[in-house]
């Protein structure tokens, strides 16, 4: 039986902005205005990882693990505040994550890869 791996391409050259495998999928969102602040690039980011986690068939609560890039680690006490809002009380739907600062390209402040659960409907028929 072959594999079925599908992707989304980006807005980029050789890169995916999704790609899923039966039932995991794996999604990276970032703000689409380097020139914003970090809240407001931290609020795009995690619009457009809602974004990400449909267009596979998938939700926030389906999440898996994360892992945040932040331009500077002195900025993830911000950047938590706006995660609790966006992820939620329910420790249900906490998924593993982890932060680190990294140099990131630009002006871009946030980056966020996910790998996410998705929803059977979702799932390519082989």
């Amino acid at each position: 039986m072959p594999v079925v791996i599908e992707r989304w391409r980006g807005s980029a050259s050789g890169r995916s902005r999704a790609v899923a495998l039966g039932q995991l999928g794996w999604v990276v969102a970032n703000a689409s205005d380097e020139s914003k602040s970090l809240r407001q690039q931290v609020d795009s980011t995690l619009a457009n990882l809602d974004a990400r986690l449909g267009e596979i068939g998938s939700s926030r609560s389906q999440l898996l693990s994360v892992q945040v890039f932040l331009s500077s680690i002195k900025a993830k006490a911000q950047f938590d505040a706006a995660w609790e809002r966006w992820i939620g009380p329910n420790p249900q739907d906490w998924p593993q994550r982890a932060c680190v600062g990294v140099a990131l390209s630009g002006g871009l402040l946030v980056e966020v890869v996910a790998v996410a659960v998705r929803s059977p409907a979702a799932l390519t028929s082989e």
